[in-house]
């Protein structure tokens, strides 16, 4: 299951005219997250740079910029690492700040990373406390940290000490920290950060940083993606807006701190659009065949043949159904199964193809089928379930060996013919659900 870290939100400031951090100042900070149990050799520590842009600084607050370069296990595709804040009179923002996205092996979790600013509403010495909400902040003693003055600063939660950190004495930066991180199955990590620089950019570069921050943020909001996607794989509208918007992207990008997030972008979309020319060709050699025959089992009594497609509408979803690792967008099968639910009565039939390579082997299938009754049952999904190790995904057109990804939607219609051949997730509609797919379907209905 995924885990997420809500952002911390930052403690009251003491409001004046003067700007709590200056216009025009880069950080730059780098951090660590590890399990705190004995772990040799590290496997499970990953490492990233934090770079936050202060854009706008005055008496009604500020407006920052970030990016997130993130090294080893997982990390975010190049349109989820960067984003805009803007910060009230307190430094304080409901948005969404700064996340990494850290892979367990079982399981991803999305981890916040504190937005290093805090200014509290009371003058600081040695044992002064105060509270914000639920959390409880005590100034431990005066410090030293890289020829800093600072303050030691203890904060606690309900459930004991979270976070441990140390305030520059003479601003609002917060110069390095460490918190407490529950993960998975209740599983404790540590969060560590500190600041490797702060630069006041000149009257060319702060332009220029400014306008690439602009440049992302204005194509990020032209793919009207929702937050924290993990994986996206692009529409043919997409890809024709991302093939024509990253060079120039590229471009405004080269030579600041965005540059190695234009660079993946570029990257993903030269693969993404190659795929998606692959896909399409691989698609239409499928697209109004007759299916071949077959026989499959699945969960329980479940079967499934190439004769009793014949007289149905038949949605087959070839994808993992494993309970572990667990990833987003899972929940999606849910949709499946409101459309099944809702067209069954019209003759329409939905089979999950569990697609794994332990099902063809005797000594791991038995852990398999059990991964795949367990999601079902944790889904609560009333459609059956077959079970394959290849063979069946390959006649109906994998589409892995191109670089593509499940799940895969295939449609059969009443002759036994595939009316519909989709690769990668349908797109939600909050009210209508699938309704791509369930247009196809309603359509397949129609010649019954």
């Amino acid at each position: 299951m995924l885990n997420l870290v809500l952002p911390m939100l930052l403690v009251p400031a003491l409001v004046g005219t003067e700007p709590a951090i200056q216009a025009g100042t880069l950080l730059t900070y780098r951090g660590t997250i590890e399990r705190r149990t004995d772990d040799a050799g590290g496997k499970s520590r990953k490492s990233f740079d934090l770079s936050i842009w202060v854009a706008r600084s005055d008496g009604d607050g500020a407006e920052v910029s970030w990016m997130v370069d993130e090294r080893g296990r997982g990390e975010w595709p190049w349109f989820e690492r960067a984003g805009r804040l803007t910060l009230d009179a307190h430094l304080q923002s409901h948005q969404s700040g700064p996340v990494l996205l850290y892979d367990r092996g079982a399981g991803r979790s999305v981890v916040a990373v504190p937005l290093p600013f805090l200014k509290p509403d009371q003058e600081l010495a040695a044992d002064v406390t105060w509270k914000d909400q639920k959390l409880n902040y005590h100034v431990d003693k005066a410090d030293k940290v890289a020829d800093r003055d600072v303050w030691q600063i203890t904060l606690r939660d309900e459930y004991g000490p979270k976070r441990l950190f140390y305030l520059d004495k003479n601003s609002p930066l917060v110069v390095s920290g460490a918190e407490k991180v529950m993960l998975g199955q209740g599983e404790e990590y540590q969060l560590k950060w500190e600041l490797l620089g702060s630069e006041q950019l000149d009257q060319e570069e702060a332009p220029k940083l400014s306008a690439a921050f602009d440049a992302f943020i204005a194509l990020r909001g032209k793919l009207n993606l929702p937050a924290q996607s993990q994986e996206v794989e692009w529409k043919a509208e997409q890809i024709a807006l991302l093939t024509a918007q990253v060079p120039e992207l590229q471009k405004k990008l080269a030579g600041t701190a965005l540059e190695k997030v234009a660079a993946a972008a570029k990257r993903d979309i030269d693969l993404q659009a190659d795929r998606h020319s692959a896909v399409s060709d691989h698609a239409s050699k499928y697209m109004g065949h007759e299916v071949q025959k077959f026989s499959v089992s699945g969960l329980g009594a479940d079967t499934l043949s190439a004769d009793d497609l014949k007289g149905n509408v038949t949605v087959l979803h070839f994808w993992e159904y494993r309970n572990e690792p667990l990833k987003e967008p899972y929940g999606q099968v849910g949709y499946l199964d409101f459309l099944y639910q809702r067209r069954k009565g019209e003759g329409l039939r939905v089979y999950g193809v569990a697609v794994d390579g332990r099902l063809a082997d005797e000594k791991t299938r038995s852990a398999a089928q059990q991964s795949v009754k367990k999601f079902k049952e944790f889904m609560n999904l009333s459609y059956p379930v077959l079970l394959d190790g290849g063979p069946l995904v390959k006649q109906f057109g994998d589409p892995r060996p191109l670089g593509a990804t499940l799940p895969l939607f295939v449609v059969v219609g009443p002759d036994g013919k595939i009316v519909h051949y989709h690769v990668g997730h349908h797109k939600v509609h909050q009210e209508q659900g699938l309704s791509e797919l369930d247009r196809v379907v309603g359509e397949a209905l129609k010649k019954k």
